[in-house]
């Protein structure tokens, strides 16, 4: 294939993008304007790097061997900030059955947004919707209808307007409401934003409830939620002691840990660690994995934690890091690895997790010995026994097998593993975890985000930048212009929506099989995919190590941009209608109303008339617009319609309109819903899947361009690199 455009161009808009993103998210700002004081991400880890006292550590971040969370990169050495957050994320657990336990949270999730954070609760334990309350004199909403207020809180709050909220919301499998906790997001598509929705695997009674399952892959399938956790595996598979109940998340499902602790990520850059041979390689990562615990190990005694005391206390009571990886597919293609190839691409894959993990519980104890010689005695976080007698064997046996030098790599376990024997554990009760990392990819100037595949061999991205102004950017992966035409050929059949889901699943057990918490990604599956299918995967990944799963099927969910044109053939735009068939329905109330709608020469509907006969009238003139506004629409796309009515069907007013046939509604809008609904429902057409929505339905909220997708737990824009969370 051909590349857009030539090599110094590519490097010149990599310049401008990077340029962009620093001034729009992780620039320190002048107090007095509130323009940017930094003009790339090397005046912002020239900031950062001084605040660390390891004589490696600024020297590797400066040279982006690896790179610290978002938080940090805007608020560390800060000066001017009185919102000092450091931390990505925080599980805070189960929220408790009171008022004012429920508006408790709410308090500590503002203040933790506020501190550019986000949070994960578990609303297991709030009673039932219908359970009566106060001596019977009353009854429980529910713990759905507290969902959607912490899901609208998460939207709301913007952290210094930088990044928006991020929130997960988990509950059990088997509380009384599932059925709405898992139906409410897909049946109000683009209402509740601010969260993700996750269910709690407890135990394997789930598997055997068919009618569950059959709702868990029909949303799945109608709009990404609920991801499951699978809690079980994830108590058998940490080193955290099963009593501190290492099973709450933070909002993109990669942080499992302990309830009110800090989510302190950071990155490792596989690009800066690629070398002639495989080895050299790993031994880079194993390097870059070491410098970045320590630096994580610094984070923590640097503070920045959101004015909650429980989670200062407990995260320095249990010092967890969370050391990841980005740019994996790009080294997979410096070693003519295919990321589709189900055997190999899974062994590289370990075989760098397996890296990264030594790497980071060496850099846990290099840290115990140089905070010693600074003073500061740490002492070692427990870590379960039979876990690591397990996760050790399992070392010894991948590296035996799979490693070129596997005795130098032997050793190196044995010698970090007779270190947790004598003391009991590490200085951290975690040192990995596997985040999404959007935009801190893309400043890295990775375009494969962490254990992710190419979403696509180049980026066209239009941004609106902070002075109003649109700027627009082509981005070529720079490792691109290394290859010959014959190689990228090869990788143009890698991408996103060419990898089946279960090669996904393939590579994320290989990622978890050495991490510590969990791995954040979500599973793409191409539009056509059944509920069937979903089930499928479904119990694909039961039988796995996975310890949770997310997927997103394209077109699913308003706002996420299809990486395929699934426009039909039968979709006019903007026709005349030479041919049309229609249907008129009477309504009788405070104003008699007939509402016609006309079908195309495909039998679907694309236009529409309401008429309330006071012609001149107000209300006439303005049922008048909304038919012809919603005619443009369908006429725009005839796919338009079941949301139309959604949109519609809720709304209310002081007057009830009745039809024989379509019931009693409380407003003209609503019954325009039901018509709508009646339609397509009579709808046979002859387009296979008549009424498949379209994906590109909702715009990006920073940029307004029609391109978000879901990438791990989040919502992300390909234009502009916004991200949910």
């Amino acid at each position: 294939m051909e590349l857009p455009i030539n090599q110094e161009d590519a490097v010149r808009e990599w310049d401008r993008f990077e340029q962009y993103l620093i001034q729009a998210r992780y620039s320190v700002r002048d107090p007095a304007t509130g323009r940017s004081m930094e003009a790339d991400l090397d005046a912002v880890l020239a900031r950062i790097s001084a605040e660390f006292n390891h004589p490696e550590v600024g020297k590797a971040l400066r040279e982006r061997l690896f790179i610290t969370a978002t938080p940090f990169l805007m608020n560390g050495g800060n000066k001017y900030t009185c919102r000092q957050g450091f931390y990505s994320c925080y599980p805070l657990g189960m929220v408790e059955d009171s008022t004012e336990a429920i508006f408790d949270m709410e308090k500590d999730l503002v203040t933790i947004f506020q501190h550019a954070g986000g949070g994960g609760i578990d609303v297991s334990k709030l009673r039932p919707k219908g359970t009566m309350v106060d001596r019977g004199q009353g009854v429980a909403s529910g713990p759905v209808s507290f969902a959607k207020g912490f899901s609208h809180l998460s939207a709301r709050i913007s952290q210094g307007g930088k990044r928006r909220g991020a929130l997960m919301i988990q509950a059990d499998w088997n509380i009384k409401d599932v059925a709405e906790f898992i139906s409410f997001k897909g049946d109000n598509p683009g209402k509740y934003t601010g969260c993700n929705v996750s269910l709690n695997i407890t135990s394997d009674d789930f598997w055997q409830d068919e009618d569950l399952l059959k709702l868990v892959a029909k949303y799945i399938w109608k709009s990404g939620d609920p991801g499951l956790l699978f809690t079980a595996k994830s108590l058998k598979n940490t080193p955290v002691p099963e009593k501190y109940n290492p099973v709450f998340s933070n909002p993109c499902g990669e942080y499992l840990s302990t309830k009110d602790t800090a989510c302190n990520l950071l990155t490792v850059n596989l690009k800066k660690c690629l070398d002639a041979d495989e080895d050299t390689f790993l031994k880079n990562v194993y390097n870059a994995a070491r410098l970045a615990a320590i630096a994580g190990n610094e984070i923590l005694d640097m503070g920045g934690f959101p004015p909650v005391s429980r989670i200062k206390e407990n995260t320095l009571r249990f010092r967890p890091i969370g050391i990841g990886f980005t740019a994996l597919h790009n080294a997979m293609n410096h070693f003519e690895v295919s990321y589709a190839d189900p055997e190999d691409a899974p062994r590289f894959t370990k075989a760098t997790q397996l890296a990264l993990m030594l790497g980071s519980m060496q850099g846990s104890i290099d840290y115990g010995d140089f905070a010693r010689d600074n003073g500061n005695e740490l002492k070692p976080r427990q870590w379960r026994r039979d876990y690591c007698e397990r996760l050790e064997k399992e070392a010894i046996h991948f590296v035996r097998a799979e490693f070129s030098r596997p005795d130098e790599w032997a050793a190196r376990v044995e010698r970090i593993f007779a270190f947790i024997a004598d003391n009991g554990g590490l200085y951290n009760s975690v040192t990995t975890s596997q985040a999404p990392t959007g935009s801190i990819s893309q400043l890295l100037r990775s375009a494969c985000t962490g254990v992710e595949p190419y979403f696509s061999m180049v980026q066209s991205r239009k941004v609106k930048d902070i002075d109003d102004s649109w700027k627009e950017f082509t981005l070529v992966p720079l490792e691109f212009y290394h290859y010959p035409k014959e190689k990228l050929e090869w990788i143009s059949i890698q991408t996103a929506h060419d990898i089946e889901p279960f090669q996904q699943i393939r590579i994320l057990e290989a990622c978890q099989a050495f991490n510590h918490t969990a791995v954040s990604k979500t599973i793409n599956l191409p539009v056509e995919t059944t509920e069937e299918e979903i089930r499928q995967i479904l119990e694909y990944a039961r039988n796995s190590n996975l310890k949770g799963i997310t997927m997103f099927r394209d077109s699913s969910m308003e706002g996420v941009l299809s990486d395929k044109n699934i426009k039909k053939d039968g979709i006019v735009e903007f026709t005349d209608l030479d041919e049309r068939s229609g249907s008129t329905f009477k309504w009788r109330g405070p104003a008699p109303l007939y509402i016609t709608a006309n079908k195309g020469p495909h039998n679907h509907v694309r236009e529409l008339f309401l008429n309330t006969t006071k012609s001149g009238s107000t209300l006439h003139g303005m049922s008048e617009a909304l038919g012809r506004v919603i005619s443009v629409a369908l006429q725009h796309d005839y796919r338009l319609v079941g949301k139309i009515a959604r949109t519609l069907e809720d709304i209310s007013s002081d007057g009830a309109w009745n039809n024989g046939s379509l019931g009693r509604v409380y407003s003209i809008p609503a019954a325009l819903a039901r018509v709508l609904e009646q339609c397509a429902a009579d709808d046979s057409g002859d387009d296979p899947a008549p009424y498949t929505e379209p994906s590109t339905y909702v715009s990006c909220p920073v940029c307004g361009k029609l391109s978000l997708r879901r990438s791990g737990g989040c919502n992300s824009c390909v234009s502009c690199g916004y991200s949910s969370c």
